[in-house]
Parts: structure tokens; sequence; C-alpha cells
């Protein structure tokens, strides 16, 4: 086992890297840690008369240090690594460069993205950005179709499979967003006023728990591309001209609408958190409709960017435009399934989002999260209605709080 790192070795870590000269100089470095995440140690290392003069360092230790109960494979630190790798391939300008891998201590020295805001954060203030939609569209659209059997030939795409096995990581997630959330589980944690109104609309369910079932069959079984698997606003950095997709180190060969089902849950997480974030209903009103068409935008850029690439870049084995038209009927309806899935888990599982955690207003978070939920079970329940972009998005607009 690795030490873990500490604001001095963080340092010496760095000043022991040939990189550091071409970084750093003789500059007197300071480390901060990073406290974000949940899983990873974090530091940024930075001169000390420049802070836009950084690095950062990611170090993976055999259990998540924000809940070491849960253990966790430093492997995962090769896995992010070989992701970003093939990321970097198709999208270099969506996602952080890695200057260092150290297999034996488990880190990662790379870009640090001190230009950019956390996503999460960032709507929690009603910022807008111009590009993200295009960012994420054809980021989404790329990643996925060029590690697909669309792209890939048969035995490419087999032999690429077992190089990003991540059972651990995949078992977390079929738990904490497949199966827990949907029983009484010590795990989850529940705003009280909202307790009741899970007891009855999810727990006493069963229909709710065989739909969200199929998906967690789908999710352990169609390995359809090598996905991030934790494709959430908080790990995404942007700013007004860029769009960086952080942490993939959950990834694995698994169904693309899992990608775009959590990227599009976290958009409607915030649009319910609005309730308390935006106070101004103006304010409210017009934000949470920036938000709608960010899904609407995202997916028309994905869907066109992924058709165009089938197109252009396809292999010869599907020869029919209805069997691709199906393919991404059925895509849409299930992102809608995946996103629901994503929805709960942050509403009533075990890892909450700063979006409704930061509502210090017991009474005010549950009613938030009541919309939230409401999103999530119309989406599920209405999946087989959902033909167009716009339908998805209408149903989180008719939705409302349920308490």
């Amino acid at each position: 086992m690795s030490t873990p790192l500490t604001r001095e070795t963080a340092i010496a870590y760095i000043q022991s890297l040939p990189l550091a000269r071409d970084f750093f100089s003789d500059a007197h470095l300071v480390a901060e840690p990073i406290t974000e995440g949940n899983v990873n140690l974090l530091f940024r290392v930075y001169d000390q008369e420049d802070r836009q003069r950084s690095l950062l360092l990611k170090q993976a230790l055999p259990y998540a240090w924000r809940y070491p109960d849960f253990k966790m494979p430093v492997d995962r630190v090769r896995i992010e690594v070989g992701i970003l790798q093939i990321e970097g391939r198709y999208c270099p300008d969506q996602v952080p460069q890695v200057y260092h891998y150290d297999e034996v201590n488990h880190i990662i020295v790379m870009e640090d993205l001190n230009r950019h805001l956390v996503m999460r954060e960032a709507l929690m203030e009603q910022r807008r950005f111009p590009l993200v939609a295009q960012h994420m569209g054809i980021f989404m659209a790329r990643t996925l179709f060029f590690t697909s059997d669309f792209h890939l030939s048969s035995d490419q795409k087999k032999a690429l499979v077992p190089q990003f096995i991540n059972p651990v990581l995949c078992k977390v997630q079929e738990d904490l967003v497949f199966t827990q959330p949907y029983i009484p589980h010590p795990n989850n944690r529940i705003t009280p006023p909202l307790k009741p109104l899970v007891e009855e609309r999810v727990y006493a369910d069963d229909n709710l728990r065989a739909d969200i079932f199929y998906f967690k069959e789908r999710y352990m079984t169609h390995a359809q591309a090598l996905i991030h698997n934790d494709l959430h606003t908080g790990s995404i950095m942007l700013n007004q001209e860029e769009t960086k997709i952080i942490d993939p180190e959950f990834g694995f060969f698994g169904p693309m609408a899992h990608d775009i089902g959590t990227y599009f849950a976290n958009l409607a997480l915030s649009y319910a958190s609005q309730e308390a974030h935006a106070p101004d209903e103006t304010v409210r009103a017009s934000y949470r409709g920036w938000l709608l068409q960010q899904i609407q935008e995202t997916w028309r850029v994905f869907e066109r960017e992924f058709l165009t690439l089938w197109e252009e870049e396809g292999n010869e084995d599907w020869p029919s435009d209805r069997f691709k038209q199906r393919y991404m009927a059925q895509l849409l309806q299930d992102v809608a399934g995946f996103g629901a899935a994503e929805m709960m888990r942050r509403l009533i599982g075990m890892a909450h989002v700063h979006d409704f955690w930061t509502i210090e207003d017991e009474d005010l978070r549950a009613r938030a999260e009541s919309l939230g939920l409401d999103i999530a079970l119309r989406w599920i329940k209405h999946r087989q209605d959902i033909h167009h972009i716009d339908d998805l998005t209408q149903l989180a607009a008719d939705a409302h709080p349920l308490l």
C-alpha cells in the first residue's frame, strides 16, 4: 500500500519529477488539498507567487477517503488514465492533459483546470455557458461512437473490453444507483419530511422496482461502448469558452444511455434545486427554461454528430437506415430510464449532491427534492411515450413539488 500524500509530501513528490523544472523552476511551492470529491486524495500544487502556475495531484487509496469503510481498488487510476487517453484521442479539447502516471503509488499528475468552475456549483448560482451543450453533445457522441461496435471491428472491440473491466466500482453503482434507493436500506439518507412520500411512492411500488431493475440488468450486461459511468455536473469543469470532463475512474464498457441519462439527470436535479437557489420567481423560471434548453440542444448535437460519424466512420456491419433510426429512438427512451435512476439515487440514496444538501431549511429542501422525485418518476414511467427530446423536457416542465 502506498502512503497517503500530505501537503508536505505532495510538494516533495512534485519536486522529484523532471516536469517540475518546466512548470515551476525555482518557485516556492504550496500544496492545497481539494475536498470536493468523495473518493480520491486531491492536491493543487502551485507557485506561491503565481497561483495560475499549478498542477493537480490525484492519488487513489484502497478506500474512499470520505467513506473509509468503502474499500476500493487502486487499479482505478490505471483505468482513469487509459480512458483519458482514449477520450483525448477523439475529444482533446474536452479532457485535462495527463503529465505523469505513477502506477506504484497510484498517482496522476495532470493539468489543473484553475480557469474553470465546477459545473454543479455554477448552476446553483444560475450561471449560463453558451458552448456547453455543443461541447457535451460532441464529447458524448464521439467517445461513445468510436468505442462502439459501429466503428470498431468485432475483434478490436472484444480485445478492448477486458482492459476496462471495473467490477468493484461497477458494483458500487449497481448497489447505490439501481438497488438500495428502492428499498428500505441503512445506506439511504432521506430528508425527514420527504420520508413518507418515499415510502408510499417508491418502497411500496414494485412496478417501479421492476422498471429500475430492467435498467440495472442493461447496466450489467450491455457493453455497448466505453462509458464514463459517472458523468454528472460535478465531473464537468467549464468556463465561457471551454468544457472539460474529468474523473472517469468508474468507466467500463456499458450502455451508452447511462452517460447521457446521468448528465441530463443532473441538469434536471439543478432544475429542481432552483426551488431554493433562485427564490425570485422570474429568475427561477428563466433559468429553468435555460436548463431544459440545455437538455434539448445537447441531445440534438449528440444525435447529429453520432449519426454523421456512423455514416462517415462506421464499419460495414450495419447496412440499414431503419435500424439506425430504431437504435436512436430506443437510446432516447433508455436515457430517460437511466436518468430517472440517477436522480433517485441522488435524492433518496446514499450519495447526495450539493444542489440539495446546501439547502439549510429542511422543509424547503424536501420540497425541492420532491420536485426532483416527480421528474424522475415521470421519466421512468412514461419513457415509452418519449419519441422526441422535447417529450423528455416536457415531462420535467409538467412536474411539480409533491410536498
